[in-house]
């Protein structure tokens, strides 16, 4: 396949009129002898394949259902969005339905037919605080000092990242147990200050899970004023950042501040969709986390955006990594190349995957996602192969 006279979005600008070999599942430098599709990319935008580290479903699926179903809508959903890879995401929820959920990554990170490939899991809580929970249920908190968290060693295998609230009894060595594993620790949903987080960046936390939401920020204790993670994680160069870019968890305004604070290559946009992404909104209930559950939070969606039935708090995303690449360049003045690289190549790297996917280079993988002038996907390839069509 030959993708021929696109503008191709790189990490540092874009190349225009250039063509795009594809030779099986990879870019090569030169097409190989015979026939082969063209494509013709003419004033369209050829995009790495969009890397998405945060995502709890969608198209009506939530990954806590831990059933194909729920797998299989969510995948067409980002697929159709430009998305290439995934790494679902649980919620705070009893440890056998967070296995349940473990079982189905491990299963389909191994299948090579998907549109939308899964790299591993993210566990979002349930070692989090209780003030910033979120929209998450409370009677399954735990605290690592006081419960074990050896169920995410023993799967460590299908697990890629792991957020956990710096400031609960025990965080800094759960932290170097998780660093040691080769899992990313991330810091999120907590309630601390810079002396308690401190302590466990030193350990291994190394990533901000979704900054400025449900996140400590600089508060004034037993008068001291100390900045929280929010500040840590803007100013502190060990320390990635990942951001809700859909125009209300993170405004226009924040993004400005955001990426006078850090560059691309330590920023990354996640969409963290909920099952309600790319459904019907007005007064339909959904469910966070697994359906099967009677007492699972429910939430509505109004405005664009998730929120609990009270209206008090949002409850996540609905859009997907395409949409908030278009709400970066159109809405935030970011340069389209840095917010695809936020979108593609950084979060490859946060989770180790950046010398096979991320960018549009000789050897990788060819995960493509192809936009129009309005930033519209017209065209997912995945692997090599076309997995969503739009242009015909």
């Amino acid at each position: 396949m030959i993708l021929k006279n696109g503008n191709i979005v790189t990490n540092t600008g874009i190349l225009e009129n250039t063509d795009v070999v594809i030779d099986g599942d990879r870019i090569a430098a030169q097409p190989a002898a015979g026939d082969h599709t063209v494509i013709d990319a003419k004033g369209l935008f050829i995009c790495p394949g969009f890397v998405d580290i945060h995502t709890h479903g969608g198209g009506g699926g939530d990954f806590m259902d831990a059933e194909d179903d729920a797998f299989d809508k969510a995948i067409a959903f980002h697929s159709q969005s430009g998305t290439t890879s995934l790494v679902p995401t649980s919620v705070t929820a009893p440890v056998e339905q967070i296995t349940d959920m473990l079982e189905l990554v491990r299963r389909y990170k191994t299948r090579p037919d998907l549109p939308c490939r899964i790299l591993g899991a993210h566990i979002e809580g349930p070692y989090i605080s209780l003030k910033h929970k979120g929209a998450q249920p409370e009677q399954f908190l735990r605290v690592p000092a006081r419960d074990s968290y050896q169920f995410i060693l023993d799967n460590r295998d299908c697990i890629k990242t792991v957020t956990i609230a710096p400031e609960l009894d025990g965080a800094a060595e759960m932290a170097a147990a998780l660093k040691e594993a080769g899992i990313v620790v991330c810091g999120g949903h907590d309630d601390g200050d810079k002396p308690s987080i401190m302590p466990v960046i030193e350990a291994g936390l190394s990533h901000c899970t979704h900054l400025w939401c449900t996140m400590s920020t600089v508060s004034m204790r037993d008068g001291v004023r100390n900045v929280g993670l929010c500040e840590l994680g803007l100013t502190d160069d060990r320390l990635t950042v990942e951001f809700i870019a859909d125009n209300h968890h993170i405004t226009p305004d924040m993004v400005k501040l955001i990426c006078k604070c850090k560059c691309p290559d330590k920023l990354c946009i996640v969409s963290d969709s909920l099952r309600a992404g790319g459904m019907p909104i007005g007064d339909t209930l959904y469910i966070l986390g697994r359906k099967q559950d009677a007492d699972a939070q429910k939430f509505l969606v109004s405005d664009g955006v998730a929120r609990l039935p009270d209206g008090s708090r949002l409850a996540g995303s609905i859009q997907p990594l395409s949409q908030m690449v278009r709400n970066l360049v159109q809405d935030a003045g970011v340069p389209l190349h840095d917010a695809v690289t936020m979108a593609s190549l950084t979060p490859a790297k946060i989770i180790g995957e950046d010398r096979r996917i991320g960018s549009v280079e000789v050897g990788k993988l060819a995960d493509i996602c192809i936009l129009d002038k309005a930033l519209t996907v017209k065209m997912t390839i995945t692997g090599g192969k076309i997995v969503y069509d739009a242009l015909q």
